[in-house]
């Protein structure tokens, strides 16, 4: 064969390659359903200050809790080991915590916080504190980029 007629062949096979690939790819996407909002953008001013209001006294609470030494029996504060949430990464939940020895929620591992360093009671995961911690946690570390199944402590 024709060394010149070999060179002329190879751009054709790649760019046949290329158009069937690109093609593959675009039913692919096709097929994946595409992320929506799914809020409204349209929200009543009423449900808008509502949920500011409601979600400002989660975190007023959460940061009250945050620094109650009542919170466990050793009187010993969340803010002792985490001053204003520092070093908590509620944005890496859920994840891997080998005190548990699985993956758990960010709710299970403040219980287990409260529980064990401020040696308190468990609370019910949904329960008004846990929720009030979780708010602070995330006001305090609001801007972060969300990595869930980071490594850390």
């Amino acid at each position: 064969m024709n060394p010149f007629r070999m060179w002329l062949k190879w751009p054709l096979a790649v760019a046949a390659v290329f158009v069937v690939v690109s093609a593959a790819q675009a039913a692919q996407a096709a097929d994946v359903p595409q992320r929506k909002n799914i809020q409204n953008p349209q929200l009543a001013p009423e449900l808008v200050k509502k949920t500011q209001e409601e979600t400002a006294k989660a975190i007023k609470r959460g940061d009250d809790l945050w620094h109650d030494r009542s919170l466990g029996t050793n009187g010993m504060a969340c803010n002792m080991c985490h001053p204003d949430a520092a070093v908590t990464h509620p944005e890496t939940y859920p994840k891997y915590k080998q005190q548990f020895g699985r993956v758990v929620s960010v709710q299970q591992f403040v219980n287990w916080c409260i529980q064990v360093p401020l040696q308190g009671k468990s609370h019910e995961l949904g329960s008004e504190e846990l929720v009030a911690l979780e708010a602070y946690m995330n006001d305090q570390n609001r801007g972060q980029a969300m990595e869930i199944g980071v490594p850390g402590p």
